[in-house]
This record gives C-alpha cells, sequence and structure tokens, in this order.
C-alpha cells in the first residue's frame, strides 16, 4: 500500500556550496622526466611522475589564445 501522493510535496531547493578559487595552473620543467609538463596542484608535482617539482623551475602559465591576445 503506497502512503504518499502525487505530486510530491515542495521543499527549499538546495544551493550549491560555494567553491574554493582552484590553484592558478603553472607551467613546469620536471627534472627526472625531462618535459615541460602543466601543473596545479599545491605543493606542485609533476602530473606524469608524481615527483616534487622546485618552485624555481615553475612558471605561470599562459593559454596560446591569451598570448595571441596580448601581441595584438
Amino acid at each position: 500500500m503506497l502512503l504518499g501522493t502525487a505530486p510530491p510535496e515542495r521543499r527549499k531547493p538546495k544551493m550549491p556550496k560555494p567553491t574554493a578559487e582552484p590553484p592558478a595552473m603553472r607551467e613546469g620543467d620536471c627534472p627526472f622526466c625531462e618535459r615541460t609538463v602543466l601543473v596545479y596542484e599545491e605543493p606542485p608535482r609533476c602530473p606524469l611522475c608524481a615527483c616534487p617539482l622546485d618552485d624555481t623551475r615553475m612558471r605561470p602559465f599562459v593559454f596560446p589564445s591569451e598570448r595571441q591576445a596580448e601581441m595584438d
């Protein structure tokens, strides 16, 4: 036997929780992979081999479309 009726009772909509700003995308040189990799973790780690990266090897990543807009 069903106890509820249709349509269901109204309730307050749940609002999504505010999200924290993600860390900035950076570009770095991995000494073990010997590749340039994109890093978004804190502390910085290589996404290919998970080795820690030194902050001196990191630089801000600029998307190619943004770089072209700056040149124009």
